[in-house]
């Protein structure tokens, strides 16, 4: 639990960094950054509080006491909003019942199922699956955190903390595997894995047109926010901004995105599946959905968005399958998105 409490204290100072970053080029009322400040840092109390076991024991145990326990336990989600639309003067009844409903739903999908051991998956667990993903990709969940501009940043982590509790606490699916720090194997089968894509990612992204070598600019980042007399080289520039954009990936796209396709879906396919083989059908199946996933993205139908999507995803899996942890898939996305955004 210790290691819990440093992890939430990091993770809040350098949300208070990225809040500093954003706002400090405009005028900002105290009372309603402040308001920002602790709605981030309660959500990412829980954010990081149900990567350890013994918080996940505590809160299952209860969700096991009754029904109503457990159905009432995602309303204290609504609790950050409260704090961040009164306090910044936002408040909207749709985007509190937007919200509500969102982290209702996978629970109460489960709620018939949580006395029941999650050895294969059912209906259900589709549903809330997609329960989570759908209100996420579609776009159902914005104009909740609207100051000082709209902050996708929520939502990820909404999405995380919601299925969370819904598959673990209420669930008891076993084996997901959420971490958010690395172990040094963590950190081997990631990279190696991220190795691998590009092996094969890149020759395919251009032989299909997708993807594009480009030039990163250098972002003065530093001089804008510190005076144009800051000089850093180059290349201290660019590290940095891999850095801030690599953690931002991190936390926001590879650790919601991991959770879902290989902690949940892999998870449970391994489970489900009939043969010795189980474990690699598993993977492929769920890459093969990760990509489909991609291909709302425009131009729709976005077949090669969804062809290297699905690609990438067997080297996610297959990360999380060595290492049961998906600290280790979200580090292998995390290097292919932010290597994407920087040279592709």
């Amino acid at each position: 639990m210790k290691k819990i409490i440093i992890a939430i204290l990091a993770l809040v100072a350098l949300a208070g960094g990225a809040e500093w970053i954003v706002l400090a080029s405009a005028p900002v009322e105290p009372a309603k950054l402040a308001a920002a400040l602790v709605s981030l840092a309660l959500v990412l109390a829980l954010f990081v509080a149900l990567t350890d076991d013994g918080f996940v024991r505590i809160i299952r145990t209860w969700a096991l006491k009754s029904r109503a326990t457990a159905a009432a336990l995602p309303l204290v989600l609504l609790v950050p909003y409260v704090v961040f639309a009164l306090g910044t003067e936002t408040w909207s009844w749709t985007g509190a019942g937007k919200l509500a409903a969102y982290v209702l739903a996978p629970t109460l999908l489960l709620l018939p199922d949580r006395l029941r051991r999650a050895e294969s998956v059912t209906w259900r667990d589709f549903a809330a699956m997609a329960a989570l993903a759908a209100p996420v990709m579609a776009g159902w969940l914005t104009n909740i955190w609207t100051w000082p501009r709209e902050l996708y940043f929520f939502r990820p982590m909404y999405s995380v903390i919601a299925g969370a509790y819904a598959f673990l606490a209420v669930r008891g699916l076993e084996g997901v595997g959420y971490k958010l720090l690395w172990r040094w194997g963590d950190a081997k089968h990631g990279f190696v894995n991220f190795v691998g894509f590009t092996i094969l990612g890149i020759p395919l992204g251009l032989a299909l047109n997708f993807i594009h070598p480009h030039a990163t600019p250098f972002a003065p980042v530093a001089a804008h926010f510190l005076g144009q007399s800051f000089r850093t080289p180059g290349s201290v520039v660019l590290a940095g901004n891999f850095v801030l954009i690599f953690a931002g990936i991190y936390l926001t796209i590879a650790v919601p995105e991991e959770f879902l396709f290989r902690g949940i879906l892999q998870n449970f396919l391994e489970r489900s599946l009939p043969g010795e083989r189980r474990e690699i059908n598993g993977l492929l199946i769920a890459s093969l959905v990760f990509g489909a996933s991609h291909l709302h993205h425009a131009p729709v139908p976005n077949w090669r968005y969804a062809v290297l999507a699905s690609l990438a995803g067997v080297f996610y899996g297959n990360a999380y399958r060595a290492r049961r942890r998906l600290s280790a898939s979200a580090l292998t996305h995390s290097l292919v998105d932010t290597a994407w955004h920087f040279w592709f």
